[in-house]
């Protein structure tokens, strides 16, 4: 009796000439807004790596 149930994921056909515009632009913002937070968060990590460094070189007598 399985066999002939409807699916809820198939029970209604693609209608490719109208395409879900509000999927596609949140797609697409979203990985837009993903690749922006990996920029900063790259741009951050260099600036905290490259003040670390120059901390590490820093050959003052009075500051230790």
């Amino acid at each position: 009796s399985l066999a002939f149930t409807r699916s809820a994921f198939v029970a209604k056909k693609h209608n490719y000439n109208q395409p879900n515009w509000f999927g596609v632009g949140l797609a697409f913002s979203t990985t837009a807004a993903l690749w922006a937070l990996l920029f900063k968060q790259h741009n951050d990590d260099v600036v905290e790596y490259e003040r670390r460094k120059a901390e590490t070189h820093h050959k003052c007598t009075e500051c230790s």
